[in-house]
């Protein structure tokens, strides 16, 4: 009968853990609360655009995080993905988002936030993609 009890409580939270895996996590509108963030629009897996604190032209992405050595020491990086349409975070993201995001661990930066596009500067209101603390 004792080893019963454990294998009846087992199956018990089956359906509890498949159901609570099972529903995904609904989209989480970003907020800027950190003035001085770095805001990168990234176009393209090579082009990037700082658009804050300092707005600049079209870069190669080497331009852009040598560019962000020069700004004063911040801990927010904010990175827009423009003509990014994964339904869910693949290939694309990966190929996209690392060399920024080791970039951007390697300047020191300690919030590194990648956001879905939608054609404007402002990343208020825009869906995280994904968010590294």
């Amino acid at each position: 009968m004792k080893t019963s009890i454990p294998v009846l409580f087992g199956l018990l939270a089956v359906p509890l853990l498949l159901t609570s895996c099972a529903t995904p996590r609904p989209p989480v509108a970003f907020y800027n609360k950190d003035n001085t963030a770095l805001v990168i629009d990234s176009l393209d897996n090579n082009t990037c655009e700082v658009i804050k604190p300092t707005p600049q032209g079209k870069q190669q992405n080497v331009q852009v995080l040598t560019e962000a050595t020069k700004f004063s020491q911040h801990q927010t990086a904010v990175v827009i993905l423009e003509n990014y349409d994964e339904p869910q975070l693949g290939s694309q993201f990966r190929d996209r988002a690392t060399p920024l995001f080791v970039g951007l661990r390697g300047l020191g930066y300690e919030r590194i936030y990648f956001l879905q596009g939608k054609g404007v500067n402002n990343p208020d209101g825009l869906l995280t993609l994904a968010s590294y603390d």
